[in-house]
């Protein structure tokens, strides 16, 4: 891999520009890791589109792993495939709103309605769908951490 900085007087904008062979899907993760941190993720439409979808972060309630794929859900009901991982996506949104709460989920704090305590050490998160996703006892912590709560 070669990776080339190049500063431009007079330039206003930053210009990422991702080149490599057809078909390595490296590069596609690459853009999409640059992308996220932008405030935008990539996906493709249920059902094997293959016409991608850029959407904002705000947009993104939850990100989940089902069937070895990871599914962007979005305010309005969409689900998108991502190109990227559950990990690649959770490195990705580093820094913003977004925390792991199970193995297989990821939520957007913006979107998150209510916290309830469950049996075992859990939480429920009602989210702004009314969708209901359970924070696994390993996730607590850092779920708590994110949002302030101190024990």
């Amino acid at each position: 891999m070669n990776v080339r900085m190049i500063e431009e007087p007079g330039c206003r904008e930053i210009e990422v520009t991702v080149r490599s062979a057809p078909g390595d899907s490296r590069a596609a993760r690459i853009a999409e890791r640059v992308r996220s941190m932008f405030g935008r993720l990539v996906g493709y439409a249920d059902g094997g589109s293959i016409d991608r979808l850029v959407v904002s972060l705000e947009s993104v309630i939850s990100i989940e792993t089902a069937e070895k794929r990871a599914w962007i859900n979005t305010v309005g009901g969409k689900r998108l495939e991502s190109p990227m991982r559950l990990y690649e996506l959770e490195d990705a949104l580093e820094g913003t709103e977004f925390v792991r709460v199970s193995r297989q989920t990821l939520v957007n704090l913006d979107h998150v309605m209510g916290i309830r305590p469950e049996p075992n050490g859990r939480l429920a998160l009602k989210m702004g769908n009314e969708d209901i996703v359970i924070v696994s006892r390993s996730y607590v912590s850092d779920l708590k951490g994110k949002i302030g709560i101190t024990h």
